[in-house]
């Protein structure tokens, strides 16, 4: 299941909740910390994969020695 960063909007913690995509705009998130329903979610693509950016990754590196 995917991982969606949140952060509180009152205690401003941020935090992850781990949920199935079908759940993202259903599912009532609260902050851990605090309790409060006032959260937002946060735009994050650090699961982000593509091959066609580790080949230009890779190239460049090879390129540097």
């Amino acid at each position: 299941m995917p991982n969606y960063d949140h952060t509180c909007e009152k205690c401003k913690k941020d935090f992850i909740i781990e949920m199935k995509m079908s759940e993202v705009d259903k599912k009532k998130v609260s902050c851990p910390e605090c309790g409060s329903k006032k959260v937002s979610r946060n735009v994050t693509n650090n699961t982000f994969w593509s091959e066609s950016i580790d080949r230009y990754n890779y190239s460049k590196t090879q390129n540097n020695e």
